[in-house]
């Protein structure tokens, strides 16, 4: 969902021997009791709304921090498997998927919310105004009415996106193997101590200690002179990097890095001129939409070439070649599992899940639902718009319209997008901003302008990226359904509770974070909410675009569009997307992600091979450095004195002890996804 990224790969995944499901009614499934299926319903929807109120909570400060979330719903999956394998029985997989879908719900809102809603301190904190708080009031209200929308929407247009076999669905899949994989092995769990706890607890105790200064931020630094600049590329002790990397295959972390190292020279060559600080946001900026415009284009083109090739192809094909969805994808999959490679595999369970539509139908009191969800949004995004600010309702009805027709193409954009590259590759921050600058310009049309205008439009923006977030999760997670053979509208109640339940955490969560380290900070630097604020500045106070810089930005898209389109011919993934993003995020922060990834590489050597320990170790460091975070951001705001806690003037470890520790995480990382290597 979120913003770069790359999709987490799938556990097994590079492993053509691999289990997967072998598609809806797959020859030999047996049918499902009633009792169990409620029983594993029930079940799914407690569980997953659990993990998506505390999944989502905590992701706040990572998304803050590194503007980056991950995937979810592999880790939802490989979650429920560790916990509750041994007791589910027969259960296991409907509660899988319907946690799945429950689970990863809440992180959409993260993305939608931490990417935008911080606009409004940043650009406090540029001014030199008194920053205010976190309205979190409106935001829930925002984020709640961002939620209906985009659950109805793609609800609505399920059928359109899941006969599409031309969408990969790439953790749609990941997901859908790792459910195979415990169903037909319950009791093969993966270990927690070493993996998931060992990450937890040295995230969160590195974390509190780096928060409480007994350990130097930063444990080494390379520094470069060339010509009257000074090049900086430090390595700072933030287990969130090391963690966010680990998920991460090494091209799309030496993007990242590549476009950090941008960032870098940017910041020397700006501060050598004289330039605005922010001017490294211009470039960044300049060259993800570059990298947003050619993932558009070269969509539409593919998907038209793939659309006459199958209409060439479909002459041979009658109706029964599909037997109704079940036989050819076994036969592929399963009968012929020794002769298929994984990708041939995996391209004919897709295809014949695109061709059976018995999964996506849907009853009149599912539709009504779908749309009471999109008349109830629309009537609290317009609730919320009253509650900003004392704005003509002339100028209400108008941003209402707009807003609403955005939503609406751009969610269905954003779930299209999604199961082409998957949800984490998703172009997030280039949709939004695209929408913000259409909303932008309605709102100085009808009138508003200055910083007032600024925060009438921020909360609907934070309302739009909820929705297209919301959409990019629910069609992986629909498309997950469909591959394990269950009704997709049985995931959408679980959708909706997850959602709700993120739409609540997630400003709270963002309220604490604000309140104990200050968002736009150097703790919180919330990368997209600080470029998208700098944006409106210009558009709204300074009525000024600084054309060089954003010149530079989009020469580099280009160049990262070239590289993506001759990996593309290679067969390789080098996402423009990832290095236009790198280039507004802090340079540690790319050289931490690449420290993690290439922890893992060593561990593989293959680029995207993955494994249950090593994703759990990742997530566990994460988490961990999330939570401590979190817990002492609540001390601070209860009026705790946490500096008590800290070593004092004189500090405590050092960077000696800072470097051990970065040591220990890319230990953590390595060991766990070696387990690949010694199972073989």
């Amino acid at each position: 969902m979120a913003d770069l990224d790359e999709q987490l790969s799938s556990p097994g995944g590079s492993d053509p021997s691999g289990p997967g499901s072998d598609g809806p009614g797959a020859a030999g499934a047996a049918p499902e009791d009633p009792a169990e299926r409620a029983s594993a319903t029930r079940a799914g929807l407690l569980v997953g709304l659990l993990i998506s109120v505390v999944l989502s909570a905590a992701l706040v400060i990572p998304a803050a921090k590194a503007g980056i979330t991950p995937g979810v719903s592999p880790l939802v999956v490989l979650f429920g498997w560790v916990l509750f394998g041994a007791v589910m029985g027969p259960r296991l997989k409907r509660f899988l998927a319907i946690a799945q879908v429950t689970g990863s719900a809440g992180a959409a809102v993260t993305a939608g919310v931490v990417f935008t809603a911080p606009i409004i301190q940043v650009l406090y904190a540029e001014l030199g105004l008194d920053v205010p708080p976190v309205d979190w009031a409106v935001l829930i209200v925002g984020s709640v009415a961002g939620s209906l929308l985009g659950f109805g929407f793609v609800g609505l247009a399920t059928r359109r996106f899941l006969t599409d076999p031309r969408l990969p669905a790439p953790e749609a899949v990941a997901a859908d193997r790792l459910i195979a994989t415990a169903v037909e092995n319950p009791d093969q769990r993966p270990r927690l101590l070493p993996s998931l706890f060992a990450g937890l607890v040295s995230g969160a105790a590195v974390g509190a200690m780096s928060l409480l200064e007994w350990v130097e931020e930063v444990a080494a630094r390379a520094h470069i002179e060339f010509r009257n600049m000074t090049i900086e590329l430090p390595v700072h002790v933030a287990p969130i990097y090391i963690g966010i990397g680990a998920l991460l295959t090494l091209p799309t972390a030496l993007l990242i890095f590549a476009g950090g190292a941008v960032n870098a020279v940017t910041i020397a060559y700006a501060a050598s001129e004289a330039m605005p600080d922010t001017t490294f946001r211009w470039v960044g900026g300049a060259a993800m939409v570059v990298a947003v415009l050619y993932s558009l284009v070269a969509y539409v083109i593919e998907g038209r070439g793939q659309r006459a090739a199958s209409e060439r192809g479909a002459g041979g094909a009658g109706a029964g070649d599909a037997g109704a969805g079940g036989a050819g994808a076994g036969g592929a999959g399963a009968g012929g599992a020794g002769a298929v490679s994984a990708h041939d595999r995996t391209t004919a369970v897709l295809a014949a899940a695109a061709r059976d539509t018995s999964l996506l139908e849907q009853s009149p009191r599912i539709k009504a639902m779908l749309y009471a969800s999109i008349a109830a949004g629309t009537v609290l995004l317009l609730v919320m718009m009253s509650m900003v600010g004392d704005v003509p309702p002339t100028a209400i009805a108008a941003m209402g319209a707009v807003a609403f027709v955005l939503v609406f193409l751009l969610s269905g954009l954003g779930g299209l997008l999604s199961l082409q590259v998957g949800s984490s590759a998703s172009p997030v921050s280039g949709t939004v901003f695209m929408g913000m600058l259409v909303l932008s310009i309605t709102a100085l049309n009808v009138g508003l302008a200055d910083i007032s205008g600024v925060v009438f439009l921020v909360p609907i923006v934070v309302a739009a990226c909820v929705a297209i977030c919301a959409a990019n999760d629910s069609s992986q997670d629909y498309k997950t359904m469909q591959l394990n053979g269950f009704t997709v509208s049985d995931g959408f109640v679980g959708q909706l509770l997850g959602l709700l339940g993120g739409a609540v955490a997630v400003p709270l969560a963002l309220w604490v974070a604000h309140n104990a380290y200050t968002l736009g900070s150097d703790k919180l630097n919330v990368p997209q909410a600080s470029f998208f604020g700098t944006v409106l500045k210009s558009l709204f106070l300074d009525a000024e675009i600084p054309w060089g810089p954003v010149g530079v930005g989009a020469a580099l898209g280009v160049v990262a569009v070239v590289v993506e389109v001759i990996g593309k011919a290679r067969g390789m993934i080098l996402s423009s997307l990832a290095f236009a993003v790198g280039i507004y995020l802090p340079a540690y922060i790319g050289v931490g992600i690449m420290l993690g990834a290439l922890a893992r590489f060593v561990a593989t050597f293959k680029v995207q091979a993955s494994t249950h320990e090593g994703i759990l170790a990742a997530a566990g460091i994460i988490t961990g450095d999330a939570l401590a975070a979190l817990i002492i951001g609540i001390f601070i705001i209860a009026g705790v004195d946490v500096e008590a806690w800290g070593p004092g003037e004189g500090g405590a470890f050092g960077k000696t002890a800072a470097q051990v520790f970065v040591g220990i995480f890319l230990g953590i990382v390595w060991l766990n996804y070696l387990q690949r290597r010694r199972r073989a």
